[in-house]
């Protein structure tokens, strides 16, 4: 009878050192580059430029706190869409949900904090049609897939409209740009996302524009379809990886 003493199992892929040195050095250039990619989100100060100092921000609640650390004391929260001016800037940055940005120093009323530069918004165009919405743009982190994400919020009076999510990684806050109003499109604002025809999202179609209508962010692929609704669901994009999740 066999017992256990005398079984022995035959181990088809041991474990070697080898193995083990190699698995550690793919885990350690996984982190590496992950770090090395990262592009900051980066803003001037005030002490550099008085104008660019003066920013919008891209998230709700946004903390402000006694010094530059999530574990610091939070002060106030402060809204969407608040126009604040950075003072300064803390030595090193910090990686948040995939984004990369140092700590800002802000004064709001009597108080004097730090809110962290990825809710500032990277890009805020003002609408032709209504002056009081703004079309605030930003990084948005990493979806579960690892995939870039880029955020466009529509906002008035300190309150969130809409969102839209754009996968893509060859976005640019630069180049994203709100177009001329066309006549004829009365509430129709169309936002460029600065994507070059030789350029695309690594998806079989490419929606190159945003258009907000009837308080609704969309993606449309052509100038030309800026009038009609190109898809029944509104906030959701097929093309160039948009979607709908926070």
């Amino acid at each position: 009878m066999t017992t256990l003493n005398h079984t022995q199992v035959k181990n088809e892929n041991p474990i070697t050192m080898s193995k083990i040195v190699k698995s550690c050095l793919a885990i350690a250039i996984l982190l590496m580059a992950s770090n090395v990619f990262a592009q900051e989100v980066e803003f001037d100060v005030y002490t550099n430029s008085a104008t660019k100092a003066s920013q919008y921000l891209l998230a709700d609640d946004v903390a402000m706190r006694d010094c530059a650390s999530v574990q610091c004391e939070q002060l106030a929260t402060i809204g969407i869409g608040t126009n604040v001016r950075l003072l300064a800037k803390s030595e090193s940055a910090q990686t948040i949900n995939g984004v990369k940005s140092r700590w800002y120093k802000i004064k709001m009323g009597p108080q004097v904090g730090w809110i962290w530069g990825g809710l500032i918004s990277q890009k805020t165009m003002v609408s032709q049609v209504n002056p009081e919405v703004k079309f605030v743009f930003g990084e948005a982190g990493m979806d579960y897939k690892g995939y870039k994400r880029f955020q466009i919020r529509a906002v008035k009076n300190g309150e969130e409209i809409d969102k839209i999510f754009v996968k893509c990684d060859s976005l640019n806050h630069s180049r994203v740009s709100l177009l001329e109003a066309e006549s004829g499109q009365d509430g129709v604002e169309v936002i460029s996302l600065g994507i070059g025809e030789d350029e695309s999202c690594d998806v079989t179609t490419n929606a190159k524009y945003v258009m907000f209508k009837n308080n609704k962010l969309e993606q449309i692929s052509s100038l030309l379809t800026a009038t009609t609704p190109e898809f029944e669901k509104a906030n959701y994009a097929y093309n160039c990886g948009f979607d709908d999740q926070d």
